[in-house]
């Protein structure tokens, strides 16, 4: 079963596609606007690029991170922000609905970080846990070019788990090795 994983954002989505023919994901960044595109252009963005990557993979499943609940607001995450998240979010939904995907689930930031990363010390900031995310996609073989591919490829890992899908960048696994350098 194919699937794709999405790290939404309103000027650069990562996403992640694995299908079981392939013997690892491709990824990327769509933009989907900037600070003068409308809500509703954003969102057909999304959309459409949705549609044109099932075309050509015809994923059955959908990993998405759930947006930020308002109450964590901090940094540059504001309530404009966080209605953004959402219609993507919203727009995913209703695309897997439209299709007729097997599975679309909306994924907390925590969860398929502690799957991917590993458990990392309270307080760990953002930036780090960026940086981690690409250096375990690095250990992958995985070239990122942004943090949001590489997120979009924790993503697509913890929706392989999730399945029960032993993905092939999994299958010699024995051990993970740790990140940051020697802890």
């Amino acid at each position: 079963m194919g699937i794709i994983a999405l790290d939404l954002s309103k000027r650069s989505t990562g996403w992640a596609v694995w299908m079981p023919e392939m013997s690892k994901p491709i990824y990327g960044t769509w933009t989907l606007g900037s600070e003068f595109t409308s809500d509703g252009r954003t969102y057909a963005k999304l959309l459409e690029n949705l549609s044109d990557q099932r075309k050509l993979t015809r994923f059955e499943a959908a990993f998405y991170e759930q947006p930020l609940r308002a109450e964590v607001l901090q940094g540059f995450t504001n309530i404009d922000t966080l209605r953004i998240l959402s219609g993507l979010a919203a727009v995913t939904e209703y695309f897997a609905y439209g299709v007729g995907l097997r599975c679309c689930q909306a994924v907390p930031l925590g969860s398929w970080r502690k799957h991917f990363i590993g458990k990392m010390p309270r307080g760990t900031k953002s930036k780090e846990w960026k940086d981690y995310a690409k250096e375990r996609c690095a250990q992958y073989g995985w070239k990122v070019r942004t943090d949001d591919e590489a997120d979009a490829l924790g993503l697509l890992d913890y929706g392989c788990e999730v399945r029960g899908i032993i993905p092939p960048w999994r299958q010699d696994e024995v051990l993970r090795q740790p990140l940051g350098g020697a802890r």
